[in-house]
Protein backbone atom coordinates (compact mmCIF):
# COMPACT_ATOMS: atom_id res chain seq x y z
CA UNK A 1 0.00 0.00 0.00
CA UNK A 2 1.35 3.40 -0.95
CA UNK A 3 0.68 5.37 2.23
CA UNK A 4 1.47 8.57 0.34
CA UNK A 5 -1.52 7.80 -1.88
CA UNK A 6 -3.99 7.58 1.00
CA UNK A 7 -6.72 10.20 0.77
CA UNK A 8 -7.24 12.49 3.73
CA UNK A 9 -9.01 10.51 6.41
CA UNK A 10 -9.13 9.18 9.96
CA UNK A 11 -8.73 6.10 12.13
CA UNK A 12 -10.35 5.57 15.53
CA UNK A 13 -9.76 2.56 17.79
CA UNK A 14 -10.65 1.28 21.23
CA UNK A 15 -8.73 -1.20 23.34
CA UNK A 16 -5.14 -1.36 24.51
CA UNK A 17 -3.57 -0.12 21.29
CA UNK A 18 -4.25 3.54 20.39
CA UNK A 19 -4.91 4.52 16.81
CA UNK A 20 -1.70 5.08 14.86
CA UNK A 21 -1.42 7.21 11.74
CA UNK A 22 -0.10 5.61 8.54
CA UNK A 23 3.68 5.63 8.33
CA UNK A 24 5.04 8.83 6.84
CA UNK A 25 1.71 10.68 7.13
CA UNK A 26 1.46 13.70 9.44
CA UNK A 27 -1.62 13.36 11.64
CA UNK A 28 -3.31 14.93 14.62
CA UNK A 29 -4.31 12.75 17.56
CA UNK A 30 -6.90 13.17 20.30
CA UNK A 31 -8.34 10.94 23.03
CA UNK A 32 -12.15 10.71 22.91
CA UNK A 33 -13.37 8.86 25.99
CA UNK A 34 -12.63 5.15 25.43
CA UNK A 35 -11.36 5.73 21.90
CA UNK A 36 -8.32 7.30 20.34
CA UNK A 37 -8.72 9.25 17.11
CA UNK A 38 -6.09 10.23 14.55
CA UNK A 39 -6.84 12.23 11.43
CA UNK A 40 -4.75 13.53 8.55
CA UNK A 41 -5.33 15.93 5.69
CA UNK A 42 -8.30 17.49 7.48
CA UNK A 43 -8.90 20.36 9.87
CA UNK A 44 -11.77 20.44 12.36
CA UNK A 45 -14.57 22.72 11.24
CA UNK A 46 -14.47 26.25 12.60
CA UNK A 47 -15.98 26.48 16.06
CA UNK A 48 -15.19 22.91 17.11
CA UNK A 49 -12.73 22.67 20.04
CA UNK A 50 -9.50 20.80 19.14
CA UNK A 51 -10.09 18.33 21.98
CA UNK A 52 -13.62 17.64 20.65
CA UNK A 53 -13.14 17.86 16.89
CA UNK A 54 -15.85 17.72 14.24
CA UNK A 55 -14.42 16.93 10.82
CA UNK A 56 -16.19 17.05 7.46
CA UNK A 57 -14.56 14.35 5.35
CA UNK A 58 -15.96 15.51 2.01
CA UNK A 59 -14.83 18.62 0.18
CA UNK A 60 -18.33 20.09 0.26
CA UNK A 61 -21.36 19.98 2.54
CA UNK A 62 -24.42 21.15 0.64
CA UNK A 63 -28.10 20.64 0.04
CA UNK A 64 -30.12 21.55 -3.03
CA UNK A 65 -30.19 25.26 -2.21
CA UNK A 66 -26.52 25.61 -1.25
CA UNK A 67 -23.81 25.03 1.32
CA UNK A 68 -24.45 23.96 4.89
CA UNK A 69 -22.62 26.03 7.52
CA UNK A 70 -20.20 24.76 10.14
CA UNK A 71 -22.51 25.51 13.12
CA UNK A 72 -25.21 23.23 11.70
CA UNK A 73 -22.68 20.45 11.11
CA UNK A 74 -21.33 20.72 14.67
CA UNK A 75 -24.80 20.80 16.24
CA UNK A 76 -26.08 17.94 14.09
CA UNK A 77 -23.09 15.71 14.81
CA UNK A 78 -23.64 16.29 18.52
CA UNK A 79 -27.42 15.86 18.74
CA UNK A 80 -29.02 14.66 15.48
CA UNK A 81 -26.49 13.32 12.97
CA UNK A 82 -29.26 11.83 10.83
CA UNK A 83 -30.09 15.38 9.70
CA UNK A 84 -26.86 15.36 7.68
CA UNK A 85 -27.62 12.24 5.69
CA UNK A 86 -29.63 14.18 3.10
CA UNK A 87 -26.61 16.26 2.07
CA UNK A 88 -25.45 15.86 -1.51
CA UNK A 89 -23.25 12.76 -1.96
CA UNK A 90 -20.48 12.25 -1.27
CA UNK A 91 -20.75 13.52 2.29
CA UNK A 92 -19.29 12.13 5.48
CA UNK A 93 -18.31 13.45 8.88
CA UNK A 94 -16.64 12.23 12.06
CA UNK A 95 -16.73 13.80 15.53
CA UNK A 96 -15.15 12.99 18.86
CA UNK A 97 -15.96 13.98 22.44
CA UNK A 98 -15.74 12.56 25.95
CA UNK A 99 -18.32 9.88 25.08
CA UNK A 100 -16.40 8.48 22.10
CA UNK A 101 -16.30 8.82 18.32
CA UNK A 102 -19.22 9.11 15.87
CA UNK A 103 -19.31 8.92 12.07
CA UNK A 104 -22.13 9.44 9.57
CA UNK A 105 -22.53 8.83 5.82
CA UNK A 106 -24.73 10.34 3.11
CA UNK A 107 -27.99 8.72 1.98
CA UNK A 108 -26.29 6.86 -0.88
CA UNK A 109 -23.23 5.76 1.04
CA UNK A 110 -21.01 7.51 -1.51
CA UNK A 111 -18.58 8.60 1.20
CA UNK A 112 -17.03 5.26 2.09
CA UNK A 113 -16.63 4.71 5.84
CA UNK A 114 -15.79 1.45 7.61
CA UNK A 115 -16.08 -0.28 10.97
CA UNK A 116 -15.11 -3.63 12.47
CA UNK A 117 -17.92 -6.00 13.36
CA UNK A 118 -18.79 -6.68 17.02
CA UNK A 119 -16.61 -9.36 18.55
CA UNK A 120 -13.32 -7.90 17.39
CA UNK A 121 -10.69 -7.34 20.08
CA UNK A 122 -10.70 -3.66 19.17
CA UNK A 123 -13.49 -1.61 17.66
CA UNK A 124 -12.26 0.36 14.67
CA UNK A 125 -13.90 3.20 12.76
CA UNK A 126 -12.07 4.44 9.69
CA UNK A 127 -12.25 6.22 6.38
CA UNK A 128 -10.17 3.41 4.84
CA UNK A 129 -10.81 -0.33 4.89
CA UNK A 130 -7.11 -1.02 4.34
CA UNK A 131 -6.13 0.61 7.65
CA UNK A 132 -9.10 -0.90 9.47
CA UNK A 133 -8.01 -4.34 8.28
CA UNK A 134 -4.40 -3.75 9.30
CA UNK A 135 -5.42 -2.46 12.71
CA UNK A 136 -7.23 -5.76 13.35
CA UNK A 137 -4.94 -7.98 11.25
CA UNK A 138 -7.93 -9.06 9.21
CA UNK A 139 -7.43 -11.54 6.38
CA UNK A 140 -9.17 -11.58 3.02
CA UNK A 141 -12.82 -12.63 2.78
CA UNK A 142 -13.00 -15.49 0.27
CA UNK A 143 -16.59 -14.67 -0.72
CA UNK A 144 -15.69 -11.02 -1.33
CA UNK A 145 -12.75 -12.01 -3.54
CA UNK A 146 -15.09 -14.25 -5.52
CA UNK A 147 -17.64 -11.47 -6.02
CA UNK A 148 -14.97 -8.99 -7.08
CA UNK A 149 -13.39 -11.44 -9.54
CA UNK A 150 -16.66 -11.35 -11.51
CA UNK A 151 -18.11 -7.89 -10.81
CA UNK A 152 -14.97 -5.81 -10.36
CA UNK A 153 -16.59 -4.18 -7.28
CA UNK A 154 -18.43 -5.23 -4.14
CA UNK A 155 -22.11 -5.62 -3.30
CA UNK A 156 -23.84 -4.21 -0.24
CA UNK A 157 -21.58 -3.36 2.70
CA UNK A 158 -19.09 -6.20 2.30
CA UNK A 159 -15.38 -5.44 2.03
CA UNK A 160 -12.45 -7.57 0.91
CA UNK A 161 -11.55 -8.14 4.57
CA UNK A 162 -13.01 -10.44 7.17
CA UNK A 163 -14.69 -8.54 9.97
CA UNK A 164 -14.55 -5.14 8.23
CA UNK A 165 -17.80 -3.68 6.94
CA UNK A 166 -18.76 -0.55 5.07
CA UNK A 167 -21.16 1.80 6.83
CA UNK A 168 -24.63 1.53 5.30
CA UNK A 169 -26.03 4.50 3.34
CA UNK A 170 -27.47 7.10 5.69
CA UNK A 171 -26.28 5.23 8.79
CA UNK A 172 -24.61 6.49 11.97
CA UNK A 173 -21.93 4.59 13.90
CA UNK A 174 -20.89 5.38 17.48
CA UNK A 175 -18.08 3.82 19.45
CA UNK A 176 -18.21 4.57 23.17
CA UNK A 177 -17.96 2.98 26.60
CA UNK A 178 -20.56 0.37 25.61
CA UNK A 179 -18.76 -0.57 22.39
CA UNK A 180 -20.11 -0.14 18.89
CA UNK A 181 -23.64 1.11 18.17
CA UNK A 182 -25.06 1.29 14.64
CA UNK A 183 -28.18 3.18 13.60
CA UNK A 184 -29.52 2.53 10.13
CA UNK A 185 -32.00 5.01 8.64
CA UNK A 186 -35.68 4.32 9.15
CA UNK A 187 -37.38 2.81 6.07
CA UNK A 188 -39.20 5.37 3.95
CA UNK A 189 -42.68 4.85 2.57
CA UNK A 190 -42.68 5.89 -1.07
CA UNK A 191 -46.00 6.88 -2.51
CA UNK A 192 -46.12 6.67 -6.31
CA UNK A 193 -45.72 9.96 -8.16
CA UNK A 194 -47.32 10.90 -11.48
CA UNK A 195 -44.75 11.43 -14.24
CA UNK A 196 -45.71 15.01 -15.06
CA UNK A 197 -45.53 15.97 -11.40
CA UNK A 198 -42.11 14.37 -11.13
CA UNK A 199 -40.92 16.23 -14.22
CA UNK A 200 -41.93 19.61 -12.80
CA UNK A 201 -40.41 18.91 -9.39
CA UNK A 202 -37.18 17.57 -10.85
CA UNK A 203 -36.86 20.57 -13.17
CA UNK A 204 -37.27 22.97 -10.25
CA UNK A 205 -34.77 21.01 -8.18
CA UNK A 206 -32.09 21.01 -10.90
CA UNK A 207 -32.56 24.70 -11.63
CA UNK A 208 -32.24 25.57 -7.95
CA UNK A 209 -29.21 23.31 -7.49
CA UNK A 210 -27.31 24.56 -10.57
CA UNK A 211 -27.99 28.20 -9.71
CA UNK A 212 -26.63 27.67 -6.19
CA UNK A 213 -23.52 25.86 -7.47
CA UNK A 214 -22.69 28.61 -9.97
CA UNK A 215 -23.35 31.32 -7.40
CA UNK A 216 -20.90 29.66 -5.02
CA UNK A 217 -18.41 28.44 -7.64
CA UNK A 218 -18.50 30.78 -10.67
CA UNK A 219 -15.48 28.95 -12.15
CA UNK A 220 -17.05 25.50 -11.89
CA UNK A 221 -16.61 23.26 -14.95
CA UNK A 222 -19.42 21.23 -16.52
CA UNK A 223 -18.33 17.75 -17.60
CA UNK A 224 -20.02 17.80 -21.02
CA UNK A 225 -20.56 14.66 -23.10
CA UNK A 226 -22.79 13.67 -25.97
CA UNK A 227 -25.21 11.94 -23.63
CA UNK A 228 -28.46 12.92 -21.99
CA UNK A 229 -27.37 13.52 -18.40
CA UNK A 230 -24.91 16.37 -18.97
CA UNK A 231 -27.39 17.82 -21.49
CA UNK A 232 -29.97 17.99 -18.71
CA UNK A 233 -27.59 19.89 -16.46
CA UNK A 234 -26.72 22.35 -19.21
CA UNK A 235 -30.43 22.82 -19.85
CA UNK A 236 -31.07 23.57 -16.18
CA UNK A 237 -28.73 26.57 -16.44
CA UNK A 238 -30.51 29.67 -17.80
CA UNK A 239 -29.25 30.70 -21.29
CA UNK A 240 -28.13 34.02 -19.82
CA UNK A 241 -25.65 32.17 -17.58
CA UNK A 242 -24.35 29.75 -20.21
CA UNK A 243 -22.17 32.17 -22.16
CA UNK A 244 -18.70 31.88 -20.70
CA UNK A 245 -19.63 28.78 -18.69
CA UNK A 246 -16.62 26.48 -18.51
CA UNK A 247 -17.01 22.97 -19.90
CA UNK A 248 -14.68 20.02 -20.51
CA UNK A 249 -14.87 16.88 -22.63
CA UNK A 250 -12.56 13.87 -22.63
CA UNK A 251 -11.90 12.65 -26.18
CA UNK A 252 -12.22 8.86 -26.01
CA UNK A 253 -11.53 6.93 -29.26
CA UNK A 254 -14.66 5.33 -30.70
CA UNK A 255 -17.09 7.69 -28.99
CA UNK A 256 -18.84 10.67 -30.51
CA UNK A 257 -18.90 12.88 -27.43
CA UNK A 258 -16.53 15.52 -28.73
CA UNK A 259 -18.44 16.48 -31.88
CA UNK A 260 -21.75 16.87 -30.06
CA UNK A 261 -20.21 18.62 -27.06
CA UNK A 262 -18.42 21.07 -29.36
CA UNK A 263 -21.63 21.90 -31.18
CA UNK A 264 -23.43 22.51 -27.88
CA UNK A 265 -20.57 24.65 -26.62
CA UNK A 266 -20.52 26.77 -29.78
CA UNK A 267 -24.29 27.13 -29.73
CA UNK A 268 -24.38 28.54 -26.18
CA UNK A 269 -20.98 30.25 -26.06
CA UNK A 270 -19.36 27.88 -23.56
CA UNK A 271 -15.64 28.02 -22.81
CA UNK A 272 -14.90 24.46 -23.94
CA UNK A 273 -11.75 22.42 -23.21
CA UNK A 274 -11.19 19.10 -25.01
CA UNK A 275 -8.31 16.74 -24.17
CA UNK A 276 -7.44 13.22 -25.27
CA UNK A 277 -5.79 10.09 -23.91
CA UNK A 278 -2.37 10.58 -25.52
CA UNK A 279 -0.55 10.83 -22.18
CA UNK A 280 -1.57 7.27 -21.28
CA UNK A 281 0.58 5.94 -24.14
CA UNK A 282 3.54 8.04 -22.95
CA UNK A 283 3.51 6.50 -19.46
CA UNK A 284 6.47 4.24 -18.64
CA UNK A 285 5.84 0.68 -17.38
CA UNK A 286 7.27 1.51 -13.94
CA UNK A 287 5.12 4.63 -13.65
CA UNK A 288 2.04 2.71 -14.81
CA UNK A 289 2.55 0.21 -12.00
CA UNK A 290 3.10 2.95 -9.41
CA UNK A 291 -0.04 4.75 -10.53
CA UNK A 292 -2.19 1.61 -10.42
CA UNK A 293 -0.88 0.74 -6.94
CA UNK A 294 -1.76 4.25 -5.80
CA UNK A 295 -5.29 4.06 -7.18
CA UNK A 296 -5.84 0.63 -5.63
CA UNK A 297 -4.86 2.20 -2.29
CA UNK A 298 -7.30 5.08 -2.77
CA UNK A 299 -10.05 2.63 -3.77
CA UNK A 300 -9.37 0.36 -0.79
CA UNK A 301 -8.67 -2.34 -3.39
CA UNK A 302 -12.40 -2.67 -4.14
CA UNK A 303 -12.87 -1.08 -7.57
CA UNK A 304 -10.87 -0.79 -10.80
CA UNK A 305 -7.47 0.89 -10.22
CA UNK A 306 -6.49 0.55 -13.90
CA UNK A 307 -9.53 2.50 -15.08
CA UNK A 308 -9.02 5.20 -12.43
CA UNK A 309 -5.29 5.50 -13.16
CA UNK A 310 -5.96 5.91 -16.89
CA UNK A 311 -8.62 8.52 -16.15
CA UNK A 312 -6.30 10.38 -13.79
CA UNK A 313 -3.51 10.48 -16.41
CA UNK A 314 -5.92 11.97 -18.93
CA UNK A 315 -7.18 14.39 -16.29
CA UNK A 316 -3.72 15.87 -15.77
CA UNK A 317 -4.25 18.12 -18.77
CA UNK A 318 -7.44 19.58 -17.32
CA UNK A 319 -7.55 22.21 -14.63
CA UNK A 320 -8.74 20.74 -11.36
CA UNK A 321 -11.20 22.54 -9.11
CA UNK A 322 -14.98 22.18 -9.03
CA UNK A 323 -16.69 19.85 -11.50
CA UNK A 324 -20.39 19.57 -12.25
CA UNK A 325 -21.04 15.96 -13.21
CA UNK A 326 -24.03 14.31 -14.85
CA UNK A 327 -23.47 11.11 -12.92
CA UNK A 328 -26.78 9.93 -11.53
CA UNK A 329 -29.18 10.16 -14.44
CA UNK A 330 -28.98 6.38 -14.83
CA UNK A 331 -31.07 5.98 -11.67
CA UNK A 332 -34.08 7.41 -13.50
CA UNK A 333 -33.94 5.38 -16.70
CA UNK A 334 -34.14 1.75 -15.62
CA UNK A 335 -30.50 0.86 -16.19
CA UNK A 336 -31.05 -2.90 -15.92
CA UNK A 337 -34.39 -3.05 -17.74
CA UNK A 338 -34.66 -5.44 -20.68
CA UNK A 339 -37.59 -7.03 -22.45
CA UNK A 340 -41.21 -6.23 -21.67
CA UNK A 341 -41.82 -3.64 -18.97
CA UNK A 342 -44.32 -5.52 -16.83
CA UNK A 343 -44.79 -5.94 -13.11
CA UNK A 344 -43.98 -9.44 -11.87
CA UNK A 345 -42.25 -11.10 -8.91
CA UNK A 346 -38.56 -11.88 -9.26
CA UNK A 347 -37.03 -15.35 -9.28
CA UNK A 348 -33.56 -16.78 -8.76
CA UNK A 349 -33.44 -17.39 -12.52
CA UNK A 350 -33.97 -13.67 -13.14
CA UNK A 351 -31.01 -12.85 -10.88
CA UNK A 352 -28.81 -15.37 -12.67
CA UNK A 353 -29.78 -14.09 -16.11
CA UNK A 354 -29.13 -10.47 -15.12
CA UNK A 355 -25.79 -11.32 -13.55
CA UNK A 356 -24.51 -13.43 -16.44
CA UNK A 357 -25.73 -11.18 -19.25
CA UNK A 358 -25.30 -7.69 -17.79
CA UNK A 359 -23.13 -7.70 -14.69
CA UNK A 360 -20.35 -10.26 -15.11
CA UNK A 361 -19.47 -9.52 -18.74
CA UNK A 362 -17.70 -6.18 -18.30
CA UNK A 363 -15.27 -6.56 -15.41
CA UNK A 364 -14.77 -10.29 -14.85
CA UNK A 365 -11.31 -11.81 -14.96
CA UNK A 366 -10.59 -14.08 -17.90
CA UNK A 367 -10.90 -17.88 -17.77
CA UNK A 368 -7.86 -19.62 -16.33
CA UNK A 369 -6.76 -16.90 -13.89
CA UNK A 370 -8.47 -18.48 -10.90
CA UNK A 371 -7.99 -22.03 -9.75
CA UNK A 372 -10.71 -24.33 -11.06
CA UNK A 373 -12.05 -24.93 -7.55
CA UNK A 374 -12.18 -21.29 -6.57
CA UNK A 375 -13.57 -20.22 -9.94
CA UNK A 376 -16.55 -22.54 -9.52
CA UNK A 377 -17.25 -21.40 -5.95
CA UNK A 378 -16.77 -17.74 -6.92
CA UNK A 379 -19.45 -18.02 -9.59
CA UNK A 380 -22.01 -19.47 -7.18
CA UNK A 381 -21.06 -17.05 -4.43
CA UNK A 382 -21.45 -14.07 -6.75
CA UNK A 383 -24.80 -15.31 -8.08
CA UNK A 384 -26.04 -15.77 -4.51
CA UNK A 385 -24.87 -12.26 -3.66
CA UNK A 386 -26.65 -10.71 -6.65
CA UNK A 387 -29.84 -12.60 -5.80
CA UNK A 388 -29.66 -11.49 -2.15
CA UNK A 389 -29.11 -7.87 -3.23
CA UNK A 390 -32.15 -8.05 -5.51
CA UNK A 391 -34.31 -9.55 -2.78
CA UNK A 392 -33.20 -6.73 -0.51
CA UNK A 393 -34.68 -4.28 -3.01
CA UNK A 394 -38.17 -5.80 -2.82
CA UNK A 395 -40.06 -8.56 -4.57
CA UNK A 396 -41.28 -6.87 -7.79
CA UNK A 397 -38.62 -7.51 -10.41
CA UNK A 398 -38.08 -4.14 -12.10
CA UNK A 399 -38.07 -1.97 -8.93
CA UNK A 400 -35.63 -4.49 -7.44
CA UNK A 401 -33.23 -3.94 -10.34
CA UNK A 402 -33.51 -0.17 -9.78
CA UNK A 403 -32.50 -0.66 -6.14
CA UNK A 404 -29.64 -2.91 -7.22
CA UNK A 405 -28.29 -0.16 -9.42
CA UNK A 406 -28.79 2.71 -6.97
CA UNK A 407 -27.92 1.02 -3.69
CA UNK A 408 -25.18 -1.31 -4.87
CA UNK A 409 -23.56 -0.44 -8.19
CA UNK A 410 -23.68 3.34 -7.68
CA UNK A 411 -22.58 3.11 -4.04
CA UNK A 412 -19.70 0.68 -4.47
CA UNK A 413 -18.49 1.65 -7.95
CA UNK A 414 -19.25 5.32 -8.57
CA UNK A 415 -19.03 6.26 -4.89
CA UNK A 416 -15.62 4.65 -4.50
CA UNK A 417 -14.28 6.60 -7.47
CA UNK A 418 -15.79 9.90 -6.32
CA UNK A 419 -14.22 9.46 -2.89
CA UNK A 420 -10.86 8.52 -4.40
CA UNK A 421 -10.57 11.69 -6.50
CA UNK A 422 -11.93 14.04 -3.84
CA UNK A 423 -8.47 15.20 -2.79
CA UNK A 424 -7.81 16.61 -6.26
CA UNK A 425 -11.14 18.16 -7.14
CA UNK A 426 -14.66 18.78 -5.96
CA UNK A 427 -17.25 16.76 -7.90
CA UNK A 428 -20.87 17.91 -7.58
CA UNK A 429 -23.55 15.57 -8.91
CA UNK A 430 -26.92 17.38 -8.82
CA UNK A 431 -28.84 14.26 -9.89
CA UNK A 432 -27.66 12.46 -6.76
CA UNK A 433 -29.67 14.95 -4.68
CA UNK A 434 -31.86 12.94 -2.30
CA UNK A 435 -34.93 14.74 -3.69
CA UNK A 436 -34.13 13.69 -7.24
CA UNK A 437 -33.44 10.12 -6.11
CA UNK A 438 -36.74 10.03 -4.24
CA UNK A 439 -38.66 11.14 -7.33
CA UNK A 440 -36.92 8.48 -9.43
CA UNK A 441 -37.74 5.79 -6.89
CA UNK A 442 -41.43 6.76 -6.81
CA UNK A 443 -41.89 6.64 -10.58
CA UNK A 444 -43.27 3.48 -12.11
CA UNK A 445 -40.94 1.36 -14.28
CA UNK A 446 -43.12 2.23 -17.28
CA UNK A 447 -42.38 5.94 -16.71
CA UNK A 448 -38.63 5.39 -16.50
CA UNK A 449 -38.21 2.83 -19.29
CA UNK A 450 -36.92 4.05 -22.62
CA UNK A 451 -35.68 7.29 -20.98
CA UNK A 452 -39.26 8.61 -21.06
CA UNK A 453 -39.04 10.55 -17.79
CA UNK A 454 -35.59 12.01 -18.49
CA UNK A 455 -36.60 12.98 -22.02
CA UNK A 456 -39.70 14.81 -20.75
CA UNK A 457 -37.51 16.49 -18.14
CA UNK A 458 -35.20 17.64 -20.93
CA UNK A 459 -38.11 19.11 -22.90
CA UNK A 460 -39.32 20.90 -19.79
CA UNK A 461 -35.89 22.41 -19.12
CA UNK A 462 -34.93 23.35 -22.68
CA UNK A 463 -36.93 21.99 -25.63
CA UNK A 464 -34.48 23.41 -28.18
CA UNK A 465 -31.59 21.41 -26.74
CA UNK A 466 -33.98 18.47 -26.56
CA UNK A 467 -34.30 18.43 -30.35
CA UNK A 468 -30.56 17.93 -30.90
CA UNK A 469 -29.52 14.26 -31.33
CA UNK A 470 -27.51 12.48 -28.68
CA UNK A 471 -24.32 10.50 -29.26
CA UNK A 472 -25.42 7.50 -31.33
CA UNK A 473 -29.07 8.00 -30.39
CA UNK A 474 -32.00 10.14 -31.51
CA UNK A 475 -32.78 13.47 -29.88
CA UNK A 476 -34.44 13.38 -26.43
CA UNK A 477 -37.61 14.76 -28.07
CA UNK A 478 -38.14 11.43 -29.80
CA UNK A 479 -38.18 9.66 -26.42
CA UNK A 480 -40.44 12.25 -24.82
CA UNK A 481 -42.98 12.11 -27.66
CA UNK A 482 -42.51 8.67 -29.22
CA UNK A 483 -43.88 8.03 -32.68
CA UNK A 484 -45.99 4.96 -33.49
CA UNK A 485 -42.75 3.32 -34.67
CA UNK A 486 -40.95 3.99 -31.39
CA UNK A 487 -41.84 0.68 -29.66
CA UNK A 488 -40.52 -1.24 -32.66
CA UNK A 489 -37.34 0.84 -32.66
CA UNK A 490 -36.90 0.26 -28.93
CA UNK A 491 -37.37 -3.49 -29.42
CA UNK A 492 -34.74 -3.43 -32.16
CA UNK A 493 -32.31 -1.52 -29.92
CA UNK A 494 -32.89 -4.03 -27.11
CA UNK A 495 -32.34 -6.95 -29.48
CA UNK A 496 -29.09 -5.40 -30.70
CA UNK A 497 -27.86 -4.89 -27.13
CA UNK A 498 -28.67 -8.50 -26.29
CA UNK A 499 -26.86 -9.65 -29.43
CA UNK A 500 -23.77 -7.63 -28.49
CA UNK A 501 -23.80 -9.07 -24.98
CA UNK A 502 -24.23 -12.58 -26.41
CA UNK A 503 -21.25 -12.07 -28.71
CA UNK A 504 -19.29 -10.73 -25.74
CA UNK A 505 -20.06 -13.88 -23.75
CA UNK A 506 -19.16 -16.17 -26.64
CA UNK A 507 -15.82 -14.39 -27.06
CA UNK A 508 -15.38 -14.40 -23.27
CA UNK A 509 -14.48 -10.78 -23.73
CA UNK A 510 -15.27 -7.72 -21.66
CA UNK A 511 -15.38 -3.95 -22.09
CA UNK A 512 -12.13 -2.25 -21.16
CA UNK A 513 -12.19 1.26 -19.67
CA UNK A 514 -10.87 4.18 -21.71
CA UNK A 515 -7.09 3.85 -21.87
CA UNK A 516 -7.27 0.63 -19.88
CA UNK A 517 -5.80 -1.70 -22.49
CA UNK A 518 -2.72 0.48 -22.99
CA UNK A 519 -2.15 1.07 -19.29
CA UNK A 520 -2.72 -2.56 -18.29
CA UNK A 521 -0.26 -3.61 -20.98
CA UNK A 522 2.37 -1.33 -19.49
CA UNK A 523 1.75 -2.71 -16.00
CA UNK A 524 2.26 -6.26 -17.28
CA UNK A 525 5.39 -5.13 -19.09
CA UNK A 526 6.72 -3.92 -15.73
CA UNK A 527 5.77 -7.20 -14.04
CA UNK A 528 7.68 -9.16 -16.66
CA UNK A 529 10.75 -6.95 -16.29
CA UNK A 530 10.51 -6.97 -12.47
CA UNK A 531 8.82 -10.26 -11.48
CA UNK A 532 9.61 -9.62 -7.81
CA UNK A 533 6.92 -6.91 -7.91
CA UNK A 534 4.25 -9.64 -8.07
CA UNK A 535 5.93 -12.14 -5.78
CA UNK A 536 2.96 -11.86 -3.43
CA UNK A 537 0.67 -13.57 -5.95
CA UNK A 538 2.47 -16.89 -5.63
CA UNK A 539 0.86 -19.16 -3.07
CA UNK A 540 -2.48 -17.35 -3.32
CA UNK A 541 -5.39 -19.73 -2.71
CA UNK A 542 -7.32 -17.99 -5.47
CA UNK A 543 -4.92 -17.87 -8.42
CA UNK A 544 -3.70 -20.51 -10.83
CA UNK A 545 0.10 -20.44 -10.64
CA UNK A 546 0.51 -22.05 -14.07
CA UNK A 547 -1.47 -19.17 -15.58
CA UNK A 548 0.66 -16.66 -13.66
CA UNK A 549 3.78 -18.27 -15.07
CA UNK A 550 2.43 -18.07 -18.62
CA UNK A 551 1.56 -14.41 -18.08
CA UNK A 552 5.08 -13.55 -16.93
CA UNK A 553 6.57 -15.59 -19.78
CA UNK A 554 4.52 -13.62 -22.29
CA UNK A 555 2.37 -16.56 -23.39
CA UNK A 556 -0.84 -14.80 -22.30
CA UNK A 557 -1.75 -11.11 -22.21
CA UNK A 558 -4.22 -10.46 -19.39
CA UNK A 559 -7.30 -8.29 -19.67
CA UNK A 560 -7.36 -4.93 -17.90
CA UNK A 561 -9.94 -6.42 -15.50
CA UNK A 562 -7.49 -9.17 -14.58
CA UNK A 563 -4.66 -6.69 -14.04
CA UNK A 564 -7.06 -4.74 -11.82
CA UNK A 565 -7.86 -7.74 -9.62
CA UNK A 566 -4.22 -8.82 -9.32
CA UNK A 567 -3.23 -5.27 -8.36
CA UNK A 568 -6.01 -5.11 -5.78
CA UNK A 569 -5.00 -8.44 -4.24
CA UNK A 570 -1.39 -7.30 -3.90
CA UNK A 571 -2.39 -4.01 -2.28
CA UNK A 572 -5.02 -5.62 -0.02
CA UNK A 573 -2.49 -8.11 1.34
CA UNK A 574 0.28 -5.50 1.65
CA UNK A 575 2.50 -7.36 -0.80
CA UNK A 576 2.75 -4.67 -3.45
CA UNK A 577 5.85 -3.07 -1.94
CA UNK A 578 9.15 -3.56 -3.80
CA UNK A 579 11.06 -6.65 -2.77
CA UNK A 580 14.03 -6.14 -0.44
CA UNK A 581 17.42 -5.93 -2.12
CA UNK A 582 18.72 -9.34 -3.10
CA UNK A 583 15.35 -11.09 -2.89
CA UNK A 584 13.89 -12.93 -5.81
CA UNK A 585 10.44 -13.93 -6.94
CA UNK A 586 9.29 -17.44 -7.55
CA UNK A 587 7.56 -17.64 -10.91
CA UNK A 588 6.97 -21.32 -11.29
Amino acid sequence: MLTTALPAGFLATTGDHPAVAPEGVHADAVVCGPASLVYWGHRPVAGAPPERPTIVLSRVARRTAGAVGDPEVIESMRDRPERLTDLLPPFGAVAGDDAGVRMVADSMGFQHLYYTVPGSASVVLSSTALLAARATRAGLDDAAVGVQSLLGWQLGQRTLFEGVRKLSPGAVADVGHDGLALRDPAPKSREPVERRTAVLRAAALLRTSLAAVLDEYPRAVLQLTGGMDSRLLLSAIPPSRRRGLRAMTLDVPGKGDVAIARSLAQRDGLEHDVRGLADVAQTSPAEAWTLCRAEATRLDAMADPVALAAQRIAERAFEQGVRISGLGGEVARGFYYTGRITERPQTRKDAERLALWRMFVNDAVEPGVLTAEFSASARETALDAVHAALLGGGTPWLPATDELYVRHRMQRWAGATDTAVSNERVVINPMLDHGFLDLAARLSPQDKAGSRFLAELQMELDPQLGRIPLDGRPAPASYAHPSPLHPARQSLDTAMRIARKAAQRVRRDNRAPAGGVVLAGKVVEHWRAEPQSVRGLWGSPYLDEAWLGRMLDGAVQPRPSTVALLTNLLVATGQDEPAPSGSGATSS
